[in-house]
């Protein structure tokens, strides 16, 4: 895994603002338990269209939630409609969740013109956004941090912990379904965005990495970063 995270952090100048299907993390905050659903779209709508081959892939993924006091729990998933879902229950004051994230060994697509070995890193941040943006530092092999200024939000990318710069990132908007491209500076941040609602943001990377898993070959390697965060 350390090699593999070395690699990002030496490719990533060829990341590239793609919009395609992508894992996300989306969390709506109840009463008592936080419904959380792993959706697989090019938005952050579940999608009927994806194939049941695409959820067995999927199957048996957990995410990793982490509270406002640091507790870090990991919650199953289940088949619910055209996405997979968890609820965490709210036990004690501060322990409503915080960030939410994943990291799925995708395997192999053999779709388009070469075949790719795919990881997701889907990210989600419910509520306040907190101080470090939610940060899961050199572990991540490739991540989207928020920052909140004024009304306004900006992402930085990370690859191992480190900024990547002039990385290609794709944003969508709150506001009637409005998308949005940027590139990151040598620091890794976006420009702002301004606007409040919610965001999604994905930020794709592929290598030119071949090997062979499970007996399929595969040309190379992609890497692909997502969050959704509510700006208010």
């Amino acid at each position: 895994m350390r090699r593999m995270i070395g690699a990002v952090v030496v490719g990533l100048l060829a990341t590239a603002a793609v919009q395609a299907h992508a894992l996300y993390v989306v969390a709506n905050l109840g009463n008592a338990t936080t419904q959380i659903a792993l959706v697989f779209s090019d938005d952050l709508n579940p999608d009927p269209r994806v194939k049941d081959a695409t959820w067995k892939k999927l199957d048996g993924t957990k995410l990793t939630v982490k509270t406002r006091t640091g507790t870090v729990t990991e919650v199953k998933t289940e088949k619910g409609e055209a996405c997979l879902k968890a609820a965490y229950a709210v036990t004690e004051a501060g322990s409503d969740p915080s960030v939410i994230f994943t990291t799925v060994d995708y395997g192999v697509s053999t779709k388009g013109e070469k075949a790719s070995r795919v990881f997701f890193y889907p990210k989600g941040i419910v509520g306040e956004v907190p101080a470090d943006g939610g940060k899961l530092g050199e572990k991540c092999g490739l991540e989207v941090v928020p920052k909140v200024e004024g009304g306004k939000v900006r992402f930085q990318v990370l690859a191992a912990g480190k900024p990547v710069k002039d990385a290609k990132v794709s944003v969508m908007l709150p506001k009637d379904d409005a998308k949005d491209t940027a590139t990151t500076d040598e620091a890794g941040w976006t420009q702002a965005f301004d606007g409040a609602g919610r965001y999604g943001v994905t930020v794709r990377h592929v290598e030119a990495k071949g090997g062979e898993l499970n007996g399929t070959k595969y040309e190379q390697t992609s890497h692909v970063a997502t969050l959704v965060v509510d700006v208010k």
